[in-house]
């Protein structure tokens, strides 16, 4: 397992900026890490402006973005599937979002946390996950014979209270050549139970990045201690901004 690529400083999870318009801001607060995203291939307009602007746009604006220092940031991009496209399209849209981003980012996340895409998270579709996580790694494999970088990917999905089926699709991932599981936390007494399951589920084949319920330096440690390998969080910024730093920054690690 290879966590040299991950950040030793908690990172920024999605959700807070889809269309890279925060990017400059967000990337010179003080996170190891910046998730933009989840995007998907095609823009999906929303409620707000840059909801979902699509992986093409959101590389293009990344990409516009100065040159970045030693030991700034990482860029994550966090690639969905449209919400008009049908379960057996996963791997095509996945690729395609590789396709794209990969030359802007630092590693994916391909993203089956979020509400839309639970309905994936049954056995009925196992095959169809099996065969987008072939065809991600098949992707960057292709990618990196023609001398493109090695891309990190990351497979983010919710840990739940509860079952086996979670634990089995993060060992499906890391079997086909997935770097990460990003673990989404239960609301739950069990959270960190759950992530100890995950850790033993993996051994060793995949690191772990915790997110949910992280909010303090106490919730990094308690995380690093249960499994995890790195942590992002998302509520605590959003309701604080850069000024939940100082707090999630106070621990015994180098940057």
């Amino acid at each position: 397992m290879n966590t040299a690529w991950l950040p030793t400083r908690p990172g920024l999870a999605g959700g807070i900026d889809n269309d890279g318009s925060r990017a400059a801001e967000l990337l010179a607060a003080g996170f190891g890490s910046v998730e933009f995203g989840t995007v998907t291939p095609r823009p999906e307009p929303g409620a707000n402006p840059g909801a979902n602007p699509g992986v093409v746009a959101l590389a293009a604006r990344l990409r516009a973005l100065p040159p970045r220092a030693q030991g700034a940031a990482r860029v994550g991009i966090g690639i969905g599937m449209g919400g008009d496209a049908a379960p057996e399209t996963l791997a095509a849209e996945w690729c395609c979002g590789y396709q794209t981003a990969c030359e802007v980012a630092d590693y994916l996340s391909f993203n089956l946390s979020a509400r839309r895409y639970q309905a994936l998270l049954t056995p009925a579709h196992w095959p169809l996950l099996l065969q987008a996580f072939d065809a991600v790694t098949h992707e960057r494999q292709q990618h990196t014979a023609v001398g493109g970088q090695y891309l990190p990917l990351a497979l983010k999905l919710p840990l739940g209270p509860a079952g086996g089926f979670p634990l089995a699709l993060a060992q499906a991932a890391a079997a086909a050549g997935f770097d990460a599981v990003t673990a989404v936390l239960p609301a739950s007494s069990e959270r960190l139970d759950r992530l100890r399951l995950l850790r033993a589920q993996l051994q060793g084949q995949a690191a772990i990045v915790a997110v949910g319920g992280i909010r303090s330096a106490g919730d990094v440690r308690a995380a690093l201690a249960a499994g995890a390998n790195a942590v992002q969080v998302h509520s605590v910024f959003a309701q604080q901004g850069a000024a939940c730093l100082p707090d999630l920054l106070h621990l015994d690690l180098q940057a």
